[in-house]
């Protein structure tokens, strides 16, 4: 019953995106506390800093890595920057702690204005605080500077002791901070960066530069390839989104055009001629009650509200109503899209969970199940509408027949300004309705003396995050102490009935996200994430999605977060004598007991209490040792749901004296040097 920690990373958003980013949804504005650091940038450069200013946000942990060539944030240029961290912690006694800190740069940390700890950081060589310092009761300040290389690289890892725990980084939901004007004003920029990238700003803003050269090609994304819409979309529906996107869909991120009456008819039937739809599937009774089951199983919950449920329900983590995907969605077309979802568009908000045709067809016959008869009818013409899609400029973010329109195509290039009318100004005239509110259009603004070169500039953090907001990853998993919506949506419906487990992501052991930088080797952690690694949790309902596109990037952010370089932890290699010992201590009886939850390698586990664990053949190649030390000295401590015991009492012994002197750090060293051998 022991390794909770072989836990992975599964950066799930389950069938598609409920909503808008998280941070679009509410825009900073309170003065209140928040949770986190302030973290400053500024180029350490003075004729540099007098051009491009500072630039300061939200950080989850006093941590970082930037390699050079990247920048620290999309804000400034690469180069020579100093970072600053400002944030509070609150600890229940006055009492003393130690730090110690890991990385390349120049560091200064100060504890309520005393200077604790400072020198040059080396790659191998911490620096630790010589004496203990006092921190009083309630909250104290941390203050930590850090000064890049001259070539613009620079590492950070502060970790802390306590009177009743070993050295660890502080976790994320122990900082506060009050935001200044500085830090509203970064966090207004970075809602205007991302809002830019989702509304795909600049298919028609055309920028300077090319998009195809964008970090981590955010820009070119586009909208979906419409030459085989009539096989996929039912006319009616098409016809509604086209005049109103909104209207079906409150988060749609398509603009309403200023069209004449009639002209989103002519749209529709001109898309509906392009491809016949397939035969429509016949649906069982047995289809239906089958998908309703994986919809909840599979954690569709999480970020969508079924069409048979009330429209209300959605507001419980911002979910989205599926109501329109019954007039939306031919049959068999919604099942091809459930097991490919990218086929025709490659940037769909819908993540690829690779479902089998049987799973598909079953959620599929769920979410049509009761829809009206269609008719088949386009009510416009298709000539008319041909020449409209032309007219409209369409063809900038989806793709069509190029001989069918190129003909038409009367497109002027925009260059992106500041604005006060137009997209950022109040929809009037012929300009598109984005749907955007006062704070987001501001955010843009603000945004705007950067767009020209900020998402060119690659920071892997900054994108990280993005993405995470995106892919509303936190639908599935728990992070920094918050639970993920699915756990909330299974505690209201539990609240009146127990759910099965298999319908529970806490009973299920769906991981959270708060430590996976620093818990897993960056090369299985980018396997897992881009879909080349299978699930080590072969238990689990849920599906973690293939992230093909962007799972790389996606790892380097989330690993360089907490500090570390995108490449696995070094194997300084095994001992063989200490291995003895731990293949003794994982035993039932003489040890203890890791078998009767976890398997080891072809070996089933004995009886697993309560929730499975991790077969033990995975841990060496899937886990940072660093992390696995951290976490067998009190699983709980990291994760609070952890079914696994602490083994190891405040003086660093076991109860199994008779093995290496019951001094639990050699043990677990020597179940460590076993488990590199287990396959």
């Amino acid at each position: 019953m022991m390794l909770r920690m072989l836990a992975s990373i599964s950066v799930l958003a389950l069938v598609g995106s409920g909503g808008s980013s998280a941070l679009a949804q509410t825009p900073p504005q309170s003065p209140q506390a928040r949770r986190g650091l302030q973290l400053s940038f500024e180029p350490a450069d003075p004729e540099r800093r007098q051009k491009e200013g500072a630039h300061s946000q939200l950080a989850r942990l006093l941590s970082l890595r930037v390699d050079r060539g990247d920048a620290p944030t999309p804000m400034l240029a690469p180069g020579m920057f100093r970072a600053r961290f400002t944030g509070t912690v609150s600890v229940p006694i006055r009492d003393r702690y130690r730090f110690r800190a890991f990385g390349q740069g120049s560091i200064k940390l100060t504890v309520n204005g005393e200077l604790v700890l400072e020198g040059e950081l080396r790659d191998g060589k911490p620096l630790e605080t010589a004496q203990p310092a006092r921190l009083k009761k309630g909250d104290n300040q941390l203050v930590c500077e850090l000064d890049s290389t001259a070539f613009g690289e620079a590492t950070l890892r502060v970790h802390w002791s306590g009177p009743e725990f070993g050295y660890e980084p502080i976790a994320p939901e122990t900082w506060q901070v009050v935001p200044d004007e500085a830090l509203l004003q970064g966090e207004r920029e970075q809602l205007g960066h991302q809002l830019l990238v989702e509304r795909r700003c600049v298919r028609c803003h055309e920028p300077v530069q090319p998009r195809g050269d964008s970090a981590f090609g955010e820009l070119d994304r586009a909208g979906a390839d419409l030459r085989r819409a009539g096989e996929r979309l039912r006319v009616d529906w098409l016809q509604q989104w086209i005049d109103n996107p909104r209207a079906v869909r409150p988060d749609a991120r398509m603009p309403r055009l200023q069209l004449r009456e009639g002209t989103a008819a002519d749209v529709a039937a001109y898309l509906a001629s392009r491809g016949a739809p397939l035969p429509e599937p016949a649906f069982t009774r047995d289809q239906v009650a089958a998908g309703a089951q994986r919809f909840r199983e599979f954690g569709c919950i999480a970020c969508h509200v079924p069409p048979a449920e009330s429209k209300t329900t959605a507001a419980l983590g911002d979910r989205l109503w599926l109501g329109f995907v019954p007039a939306k969605w031919h049959g068999a077309a919604l099942v091809e899209f459930l097991r490919e979802p990218a086929r025709d568009n490659p940037h769909v908000r819908m993540p690829d969970f690779k479902l089998p045709l049987d799973e598909a067809t079953a959620l599929a016959a769920y979410l049509l199940d009761g829809r009206p008869a269609w008719s088949g009818k386009a009510q416009g013409s298709a000539d008319k509408g041909k020449r409209a899609v032309a007219r409209s400029g369409c063809i900038r973010c989806h793709q069509f027949e190029v001989d069918d329109l190129s003909v038409y195509a009367r497109l002027p290039e925009l260059q992106l300004r500041e604005g006060r009318d137009g997209c950022l100004g109040p929809p009037k005239g012929a300009v598109p309705d984005h749907g955007l509110t006062d704070a987001e259009r501001a955010a843009l603004r603000a945004f705007l003396p950067h767009a020209t070169s900020a998402a060119w500039r690659r920071s892997p953090i900054d994108f990280a995050e993005r993405e995470i907001r995106t892919h509303r990853c936190t639908a599935c998993h728990a992070r920094d102490g918050d639970p993920s919506v699915w756990a909330q949506v299974a505690a209201e419906l539990g609240a009146t009935e127990p759910l099965p487990p298999e319908q529970d992501p806490l009973a299920q052991g769906v991981p959270a996200l708060t430590w996976v930088g620093a818990k897993l080797q960056p090369s299985w952690l980018e396997r897992f994430v881009t879909g080349k690694e299978k699930s080590p949790r072969p238990w689990l309902h849920a599906r973690m999605p293939a992230f093909a596109a962007h799972g790389g990037a996606i790892t380097a952010g989330l690993v360089k977060e907490h500090g570390y370089p995108p490449q696995d932890e070094p194997d300084v290699g095994g001992d063989a004598a200490l291995a003895v010992f731990g293949q003794k201590l994982i035993k039932m009886g003489d040890g203890f007991g890791c078998v009767q939850c976890h398997a080891l390698g072809g070996q089933p586990a004995v009886q697993a209490f309560e929730r499975q664990g991790i077969n033990f053949m995975f841990a060496a190649q899937r886990l940072r040792k660093e992390f696995y030390t951290r976490w067998l000295a009190d699983p709980t401590r990291i994760d609070p749901e952890s079914k696994m015991p602490k083994y190891a009492d405040q003086k660093g012994k076991t109860a199994f004296a008779d093995v290496l002197g019951g001094d639990a750090g050699r043990q677990f060293e020597a179940i460590w040097n076993y488990l590199r051998t287990v396959k």
